[in-house]
């Protein structure tokens, strides 16, 4: 089994993908809803994407753009990264933090080298982890 994290944007999934490709690396494809079926039945959304995915080396994130009757802005979840190392996790971090909403400050925590919560630019809330090393 594999649990892939969905995401919806309101019209702007492709700079949303397009961003975390830059942050996060991995291989982006999209198809906008112009290249579908249902291009017909949308014709002023032909420009956002239908169905997105990153895929990076064993992990995979998939969005779209949803019709704004249907959108409701992400809450009450978080996509959680964890990293080995503090450092990675740091770096992660402040390249997600850039022009977004810092919730909890990347620090050290009693399970954790480093931990912090920061919504992106784009609204999507990221809980950056990383494993705490006994001394």
């Amino acid at each position: 089994m594999k649990v892939i994290s969905y995401l919806n944007f309101d019209g702007n999934c492709r700079p949303a993908m397009e961003f975390y490709k830059s942050v996060l690396g991995g291989e982006l494809i999209a198809m906008p809803f112009g290249d579908t079926p249902m291009s017909k039945d949308m014709p002023d959304f032909a420009d956002k994407i239908a169905h997105a995915c990153l895929m990076g080396d064993g992990w995979h994130i998939m969005a779209s753009d949803c019709p704004p009757e249907h959108f409701t802005a992400m809450q009450g979840m978080n996509i959680s990264v964890h990293f080995p190392d503090a450092a990675e996790g740091k770096q992660l971090f402040d390249k997600l933090a850039e022009g977004g909403t810092v919730v909890m400050p990347f620090e050290e925590t009693f399970w954790s080298k480093g931990f912090g919560l920061v919504n992106d630019k784009f609204g999507t809330p990221w809980m950056v982890n990383t494993d705490y090393a006994p001394e």
